[in-house]
């Protein structure tokens, strides 16, 4: 019963596709899959770092520019460590866990859902708490005129079947609550969605048909408003001609990679075969099959997923450079880590050389505790 059902929903899709319009709307051509993930693997021999923290981490942020890292330990101690000294000095201590949003100067710690940052350019590093009582997902850093100013979002149902969606710039200089405080028609609800640029908020809308997905892309412009002029305009900014299987659950553009006016973008799904679709804009994309792992980005500025499962361990995808038709994949740390890992304990660094991991080691003597690990690919 349930492998009619499948093919009776994909038969669905199927047909919803051929009976969708096309009004000049985003062409995803080869996008039939699923394709295969394990077809092509190496395994190297990469050379691996440990570091000596204060105490287990909880989360941890990469400086790349200053060869940094900024973590939170178990006790809720906010530590900077330098990698060329091996040193780790206290800055501050929170209880709530540290953002991987960075500003461009690496300067500010920046906490998750709250307007508050700590200063470490101060001695000592001062923490900016403005009056806020909302919760916030932040977007990104943005310096104008010498004013470093933190963008973030929130998004709520103010009245029966209607949005709202404010977006917030923080600064030395206070807060404008209103750059953006924008109200959806009824019954429609947009979703954020991840990878944002200045001056730009990426959210995205789905509509289901039968038992897929029509998806939708949007951006709210709001570039003007530190030069005192408010702009926040939303505008439509693609659509697929076709379905995608399944519900959709997370999407994530890499605008930093955008190719003339095609952008790429990473749709994770909850098809049972399809569940990512990858949009290489101008290259096409593809369905693949990640089977109970779940996909993860790791730097906009890198067309690399990972991905975690205790059969193969820690994997890096590489859906651009193909061998055999299918994409490169590395396993670092094989046999050597356990998980589960998830999207906060890894990090990329902007040229795709160097990857951090926050993972417990098998056979250490602090196997219960993750150790913080650096990894230079090739």
């Amino acid at each position: 019963m349930r492998k009619m059902n499948l093919i009776l929903g994909l038969w669905l899709c199927v047909t919803a596709q051929i009976n969708a319009s096309d009004i000049g709307s985003i062409k995803c051509f080869g996008g039939d899959g699923p394709n295969p993930l394990t077809d092509i693997t190496k395994i190297q021999n990469l050379g691996v770092t440990n570091f000596d923290l204060r105490g287990p981490v909880h989360e941890f942020v990469f400086w790349e520019k200053k060869n940094q890292i900024v973590y939170r330990n178990q006790f809720g101690k906010i530590y900077r460590l330098d990698l060329r000294s091996g040193k780790s000095v206290l800055l501050g201590s929170s209880n709530a866990s540290l953002s991987p949003v960075k500003d461009p100067g690496e300067r500010y710690i920046t906490l998750v859902g709250s307007p508050i940052t700590l200063d470490t350019a101060t001695n000592p590093p001062r923490w900016q708490k403005w009056s806020h009582k909302k919760r916030v997902k932040h977007l990104y850093w943005h310096r104008f005129f010498g004013r470093d100013s933190l963008f973030s979002v929130t998004s709520s149902i103010v009245r029966p079947h209607q949005q709202q969606i404010e977006v917030y710039s923080f600064s030395q200089k206070g807060i404008k609550p209103h750059i953006c405080n924008l109200y959806s028609g009824v019954g429609e609800v947009f979703h954020l969605g991840e990878g944002h640029t200045y001056p730009n908020v990426f959210l995205y809308r789905v509509k289901r048909e039968n038992q897929c997905t029509r998806l939708t892309y949007f951006n709210i412009q709001i570039e003007g408003e530190l030069a005192g002029i408010p702009v926040c305009k939303l505008y439509q900014s693609g659509q697929y001609s076709t379905l995608i299987p399944g519900n959709v659950k997370e999407v994530y553009q890499f605008p930093e990679l955008m190719a003339g006016n095609q952008n790429m973008f990473v749709v994770r799904t909850d098809h049972p075969e399809k569940n990512l679709l990858w949009d290489d804009g101008v290259y096409g994309c593809r369905y693949y099959n990640f089977g109970k792992s779940v996909p993860m980005v790791l730097n906009p500025r890198q067309a690399v997923l990972a991905a975690w499962s205790e059969e193969e361990g820690l994997s890096l995808i590489y859906p651009r450079n193909l061998e055999n038709g299918e994409p490169v994949i590395l396993r670092p740390l094989r046999d050597q880590i356990t998980g589960p890992i998830h999207q906060h304990h890894l990090a990329l660094s902007d040229d795709g050389k160097t990857l951090l991991v926050l993972a417990k080691l098998k056979g250490s003597y602090e196997s219960e505790n993750r150790q913080l690990i650096k990894v230079t690919l090739q």
